[in-house]
């Protein structure tokens, strides 16, 4: 059960604390800790500090920071690993400040997103969450438009025009959400988080993106804008994407199986139709010719629909290469979460 807080009413004017989770990310911090020193800048925001917390690295992540500089209060901690959530958990846990501002390692937000955010509350103090329109960098980078096609067909709401807009707990899974980049009251992360924890058996490996943000749109409404955003490179190596495809999985059952989701009766349909159809194929082999010819269709009907969309030739060719790939380590990350829920006990 959460206790209730005060929501402290509040924006990035009366101080912000930004939060890095970083793991084996010591070639992005300066680039990104950069970006974010020149936004507080051109906002004119001094009360503000950032802290940078390296979850159990190996490659001198935690040393990279410690030697990171800006126009702010640069603050270097390092723990064991123990997943996003958890270190987020503790940045928001030592914040300074009544705004908390969560920046994931590759991701640059733009010179005057703060600015624009700042205006915003200014003329609309009652705007206090915030989460980023993030635009992907894909030059040479098939995983990257494998990324941004998904995204752009999931959250056509958004991206089919990019504007000024708000959404609550009602439309709340038709819009792009994600702590990569958002803004949010202290007190109010605070209470997400104590009810996220009791949510969840698996805090290592849950979503601390679309469930923790869930709370947060039943309470205040979520905005979203061209003019706070940012740019996110994507993995780059195949095993890269193979594991950030598979925990996406795992996260995803967190955040959508749930009646009332807009992705719960589909994500029931994939558990009862991957489960049946394993069994299937290993009781009658005779089936996988027609199984395989199946499949080859709906890959195919894929690329025609995401060309019919308008997603570009490239990103659409993308998207349908990797699919398979996606396909097997999301559905795999998926089952993984089930079982965890399953059969471990919180």
């Amino acid at each position: 059960m959460v206790q209730k807080e005060t929501i402290t009413k509040s924006g990035i004017g009366e101080g912000v604390s930004v939060i890095i989770p970083a793991y084996n990310a010591a070639e992005w911090l300066e680039p990104t800790t950069n970006k974010i020193d020149e936004a507080l800048i051109r906002a004119k925001i001094k009360d503000a500090e950032i802290i940078i917390i390296d979850d159990g690295s190996s490659d001198g992540t935690y040393a990279t920071a410690q030697k990171l500089e800006a126009s702010v209060p640069v603050h270097a901690l390092t723990q064991p690993n123990q997943g996003r959530f958890l270190t987020r958990k503790r940045g928001v846990r030592i914040a300074k400040y009544p705004t908390i501002f969560f920046v994931d390692t590759r991701v640059w937000i733009d010179n005057n997103s703060l600015k624009y955010v700042l205006e915003q509350q200014h003329q609309h103090p009652e705007r206090l969450v915030w989460n980023g329109d993030v635009e992907v960098h894909k030059k040479g980078n098939i995983i990257a438009r494998f990324g941004d096609a998904v995204t752009r067909i999931g959250w056509r709401r958004y991206h089919g025009n990019p504007r000024l807009l708000s959404y609550d707990i009602i439309d709340f899974d038709h819009y792009p959400k994600g702590t990569g980049i958002f803004i949010a009251p202290k007190s109010l992360l605070t209470q997400a988080i104590r009810w996220f924890e009791s949510q969840t058996k698996d805090i290592k490996n849950s979503s601390d993106d679309t469930l923790l943000i869930r709370y947060i749109a039943e309470r205040e409404r979520i905005w979203i804008s061209p003019g706070f955003t940012s740019l996110y490179f994507a993995r780059t190596t195949l095993k890269g994407f193979i594991g950030h495809t598979y925990h996406r999985g795992m996260f995803f059952v967190d955040g959508f199986l749930r009646p009332g989701t807009r992705f719960y009766y589909p994500l029931v349909g994939f558990l009862a139709i991957s489960f049946i159809s394993v069994i299937t194929l290993i009781f009658l082999p005779a089936v996988i010719p027609f199984a395989l010819i199946i499949l080859s269709m709906l890959w195919v009907l894929e690329l025609l629909i995401a060309l019919c969309l308008c997603i570009g030739a490239k990103d659409s060719l993308s998207l349908f290469l990797l699919t398979p790939v996606f396909a097997l380590f999301y559905g795999l990350g998926i089952w993984r979460a089930i079982i965890h829920r399953t059969f471990i006990k919180k």
